[in-house]
């Protein structure tokens, strides 16, 4: 089962390490709509076991 990162920055240009993590989990839906949510940050980021699917969302 995969797991799913959902990371967020108040940075508007971010580095690799201005990334904190909010949630995880491993339902796919629930990380997409975290993802999309921007309360508290400028961007987010997820990720599947690791890589990127979404950057910057």
């Amino acid at each position: 089962m995969a797991t799913y990162r959902v990371y967020g920055t108040v940075k508007a240009s971010p580095a690799d390490t201005d990334w904190e993590l909010l949630t995880e989990t491993s339902d796919a839906v629930v990380a997409t709509r975290l993802a999309h949510e921007s309360e508290g940050t400028f961007w987010r980021r997820l990720t599947e076991d690791g890589q990127v699917v979404l950057d910057r969302v």
